[in-house]
């Protein structure tokens, strides 16, 4: 099912055929260098399995992001459920294949996503959570409209908060 579609992408429901796909990025060390480790095809099902949950129970999760030009899945996008500092929180993440880096992507993917937030499901705030060596990630989420926020630990890990409120878009 396509959630949203942009000039260069597609962001659709991530299904058990995208499995084999984004375990290959997942296990790029490049593309993992900000997370704890790569993943392993187990570690990735199982992290398909509970987008799916997601879904189901919020309605919105990540999304397998489409590179319209050559049809590929190069990674996944999309909101995610978080709970930071005691607060709910929705965060527009994205991750994509280090071979589509440097194209705007990330951008045009992480600006959709947060006008579906604000237009679609009617959030009134979105955040990224960035770890603060992870520049170009800030460079997307500032490109975003988003402000830096304060500093956090989120799931053992210090990261950056940017934030955009609805009502405040640039």
């Amino acid at each position: 099912m396509i959630v949203i579609e942009t000039p260069r992408l597609i962001l659709r429901h991530i299904t058990n055929d995208d499995v084999n796909d984004l375990a290959t990025i997942f296990a790029d060390p490049v593309v993992m260098k900000f997370w704890p480790s790569t993943r392993t095809y187990q570690e990735t099902k199982q992290t398909c399995d509970r987008i799916l949950s997601c879904y189901e129970e919020y309605g919105f999760g990540l999304w397998a992001t489409i590179y319209k030009a050559d049809n590929n899945l190069i990674g996944r996008c999309g909101l995610i459920p978080q709970l930071v500092d005691g607060q709910k929180e929705v965060e527009v993440g994205y991750l994509l294949a280090k071979e589509y880096w440097g194209r705007g992507l990330a951008t045009e993917a992480a600006i959709a996503i947060k006008n579906y937030g604000f237009q679609q499901l009617n959030f009134n705030r979105l955040i990224s959570l960035i770890v603060p060596e992870n520049i170009a990630s800030q460079k997307v989420a500032m490109k975003n409209g988003m402000k830096y926020e304060k500093d956090t630990t989120h799931a053992g890990i210090q990261h950056r908060v940017y934030a955009i409120h609805k009502n405040k878009i640039v």
